[in-house]
């Protein structure tokens, strides 16, 4: 049996596996690129140690825009931005890893709790594994956002006082497998700089897969 954690291949309940730049598998460090000029966000899908990442330098014209630990057990996107079908998104190679181009950025605001609330392009899609425990992010109007990455730093930690007075977290254990696809324009929420949501998710399609454990 594998372990928890354990890096599976693709699951085509989640997205089409022979689209294998659309995927990323397990939940280990990742990070994102942004190409300066055009603002198009591209992932390094294979997961990378902290001595990788620190030593990674982007080249001309991109620079670091985000790293963090995935939480989804796997996540596939269905196209680039931009793109008028679903099919394999565009790929690049840079500093001898290969990129994919998953996302760009529309706007952003930030709150009065210091959290982050960008718009973002992109068409996405998570599977957790049944038996995990989230943190999940409640708007408080009937949607939720579901965990998209967590701190590189392993002492960080969620607090109430990162929240929107609007927003609560809940802490749930999965009953079974929970799918979510985030709509697009995605509702992307940054808090503290190092952990990050993605919705909005109706709330009462996951409310069946769920059970709420005390914090």
């Amino acid at each position: 049996m594998a372990g928890a954690g354990a890096v599976m291949g693709p699951d085509p309940r989640l997205g089409t596996p022979e689209w294998l730049d659309n995927w990323t598998l397990g939940r280990g460090v990742r990070f994102e690129l942004t190409e300066i000029e055009t603002r198009r966000v591209f992932i390094c899908q294979a997961e990378v140690t902290a001595t990788e990442l620190a030593d990674f330098e982007p080249p001309d014209g991109f620079v670091h825009s985000l790293a963090g630990a995935a939480r989804a057990d796997m996540a596939f996107f269905a196209r680039s931005p931009g793109a008028c079908r679903d099919g394999p998104v565009e790929t690049v190679e840079l500093g001898g890893r290969r990129f994919a181009y998953v996302a760009r950025p529309i706007g952003s605001d930030t709150l009065a709790s210091g959290a982050v609330e960008w718009t973002i392009d992109k068409h996405h899609a998570m599977l957790y594994r049944a038996g995990r425990t989230l943190d999940v992010l409640d708007f408080g109007a009937g949607t939720v956002a579901t965990p998209a990455w967590g701190s590189t730093d392993p002492s960080a930690a969620l607090t109430d006082g990162m929240l929107d007075d609007s927003w609560t977290l809940r802490r749930v254990r999965l009953t079974d497998d929970l799918f979510t696809t985030i709509p697009n324009p995605a509702r992307v929420i940054v808090l503290d700089r190092a952990f990050g949501f993605h919705g909005p998710v109706d709330g009462a399609l996951i409310e069946r897969v769920i059970q709420e454990v005390e914090a």
